[in-house]
């Protein structure tokens, strides 16, 4: 099975796409078969990899239509890297497991295929979580709380850990955590604060990348490749380089 890792928080803008494209490709680019698995309605992981989500069938379409993985996702410029968006059926899917109980045990199938198919599997979650984010995150071997360097940003976070523990417990797992810091700025006060709050109350959490505010990681999806492609030099990709081997480390480390 694949090692899952999940980039989640309540609060938007914190940079969970950005990590969860840099990240999913730094890991294809070590030549694992890595699939980004888009959430979120608005299906930016997916446009920012350059892909039409409306144009792929996408989990959805595994869930109804009974599609093959790789027949629902896309491969992204390199031959390891793929994307999965819920697809075109997106804006209904979850009332129809409402209506229809038996999908969300067909939802957890679905999702022990995809598992089963690629070597690491990103999960860019939603800021709120609905029944299919819910299913994905219990099904997480590592999950990565994105922090922004700024003031209020640490609220709820602990309300955030405890919701993500709720949700692994009843999937019968005990994964890692990680807590990383995102659009840091040396020097400004306010991202010190917010790094030296983090490093108070969550230590032991806290991963060793912290992710710089680096124009070239806001720019990127504008033109739908990801930044470690554009500017692997860049401060940015640097440090998303450095979580990529810590996510390897803490695979390894799983695999026994």
């Amino acid at each position: 099975m694949g090692y899952v890792v999940a980039i989640a928080n309540h609060k938007g803008g914190v940079g969970k796409t950005t990590s969860a494209i840099n990240l999913g490709t730094l890991l294809a680019l070590t030549g694992r078969k890595t699939l980004i698995l888009d959430l979120d309605l608005q299906g930016n992981a997916t446009s920012g990899l350059g892909v039409r989500k409306e144009d792929q069938a996408g989990l959805a379409g595994m869930l109804l239509e009974d599609k093959a993985p790789i027949d629902a996702c896309s491969p992204v410029y390199c031959e390891d890297l793929f994307v999965l968006p819920l697809g075109k059926h997106a804006a209904t899917i979850e009332d129809e497991i409402r209506k229809n109980p038996l999908l969300m045990e067909k939802l957890e199938g679905v999702l022990d295929r995809i598992a089963a198919a690629w070597d690491f599997i990103i999960l860019d979650c939603p800021p709120t979580f609905g029944l299919i984010p819910n299913a994905a995150i219990r099904q997480a071997t590592y999950t990565c709380i994105p922090v922004q360097c700024e003031f209020f940003s640490v609220e709820g976070l602990t309300a955030m850990l405890k919701r993500i523990q709720e949700l692994q417990t009843a999937g019968a797992r005990s994964p890692r955590v990680g807590i990383l810091l995102t659009m840091y700025t040396q020097g400004d006060d306010s991202s010190d604060q917010v790094r030296k709050a983090v490093e108070q109350n969550f230590g032991s959490l806290l991963l060793t990348p912290i992710i710089p505010r680096d124009p070239i990681l806001s720019h990127a999806p504008r033109i739908g490749i990801p930044a470690v492609l554009q500017a692997p030099e860049s401060r940015g990709a640097r440090a998303y380089l450095e979580l990529a081997w810590e996510v390897i480390k803490h695979e390894r480390q799983e695999a026994g």
